[in-house]
């Protein structure tokens, strides 16, 4: 998750949309899921 996070914002994740980047507000990702 925070790799990609980082990722986004150091490719120009526009600065309006950073709530879109927070925990709760990611999309689950199906590998993440079937660790949790």
């Amino acid at each position: 998750y925070l790799a990609d996070v980082i990722t986004r914002i150091v490719e120009g994740h526009p600065q309006r949309r950073l709530d879109d980047l927070l925990p709760w507000a990611y999309p689950v990702m199906p590998a993440l899921r079937a660790v949790a």
